[in-house]
């Protein structure tokens, strides 16, 4: 079974004018903690911006989610003047005048000290590796932020469904899974800077999803919210996308072709094993091909996820197929 990682909620409310709104920061690693309310604002006229997203926008929301994410893994650094630009609008409360539009003060939980502590955690953040976007956590978030278009918030679905789920009925494979989601701002710069942030979160659990060295794979997938205006969820996932191959039988492998691609460095003779590394679109095989020499027939199985996958040729000429946990 796939192992649980953790997720997040962020709930930003821009309006014209301060509401109170709820902050949810919750983990199913070990427990699930309350949701809390939050005492915090963020500010942008929906007026403006987020009432005239287009359908035909989202897309690049989405796209560009990921890949400002990958901007601060790889360059922890290139944020520290977004974050100074923010420090340097805030009045000595720690609330940002204006900054949910004109005569609109945007008020925080945590006020300059967040802001603080988010400079210094990405002065001493080593870059990481990038994440691989991945079409199907992506469908997967935009199912969910479809679901939520009535105003529903939260991680479970309407019909009850829990990330991890939702990821599964993508036919994503992973031994570890996470979500953000993020409601009210339509620029994936003001997204990830926010979840940095993670203002009245103790555990900045926002952050460690973006900056969890573990994730190889993630999705983004914005739409409608009729009472935010705009939600946008972020699905992570770990998982292998090596497929190990063993040939304990008594004949050579001669070759394992995926959608009519060998994939096989070379000839697997017996008592050989190799690690092949293998791109997404090889993960989930419509078609895949298996030539044993000794005059046998070729197998050819279809529809069948292989990263992660250890496929082991026996002695007496079975096949077994078995996954990473």
């Amino acid at each position: 079974m796939p192992k649980v990682h953790s997720f997040f909620t962020n709930i930003w409310c821009r309006l014209f004018l301060i509401l109170p709104i709820f902050l949810v920061s919750q983990s199913l690693s070990r427990q699930t903690e309350s949701p809390q309310l939050a005492n915090r604002f963020n500010g942008l006229t929906i007026g403006k911006r987020a009432n005239a997203q287009a359908q035909d926008d989202w897309a690049q929301i989405e796209q560009d989610i990921i890949a400002e994410h990958n901007k601060v893994r790889q360059d922890p650094a290139s944020y520290i003047p977004l974050l100074e630009a923010r420090l340097a609008s805030m009045d000595a409360a720690g609330n940002i005048p204006n900054g949910c539009g004109p005569n609109c003060t945007l008020t925080t939980q945590e006020g300059q000290a967040a802001v603080r502590e988010a400079i210094a955690f990405l002065q001493n953040q080593a870059p990481l590796p990038p994440i691989s976007p991945s079409s199907s956590a992506a469908q997967a978030a935009k199912a969910h932020a479809h679901d939520q278009a009535g105003g529903a918030f939260g991680h479970i679905g309407s019909d009850g469904s829990t990330w991890q789920q939702r990821l599964e009925r993508q036919g994503t494979r992973f031994t570890q899974s996470g979500e953000n989601i993020a409601y009210g701002s339509p620029a994936a710069q003001e997204v990830v800077l926010d979840l940095i942030v993670d203002d009245g979160v103790p555990s900045r659990g926002h952050r460690t999803n973006i900056f969890s060295p573990g994730w190889t794979h993630a999705g983004a997938g914005c739409g409608f919210h009729h009472r935010y205006q705009i939600v946008c969820v972020i699905n992570y996932t770990a998982s292998s996308s090596q497929l190990k191959v063993v040939n304990n039988s008594n004949v050579n492998l001669q070759s394992v072709e995926i959608g009519g691609v060998n994939v096989l460095n070379s000839v697997l003779h017996p008592g050989q094993t190799q690690e092949i590394a293998l791109n997404e679109s090889q993960c989930e095989a419509n078609s895949v091909r298996i030539q044993l020499g000794g005059g046998f027939n070729p197998l050819i199985w279809s529809d069948v996820a292989l990263c992660g996958a250890t496929v082991t040729f026996n002695a007496n000429n079975s096949i077994g197929l078995s996954y990473v946990d």
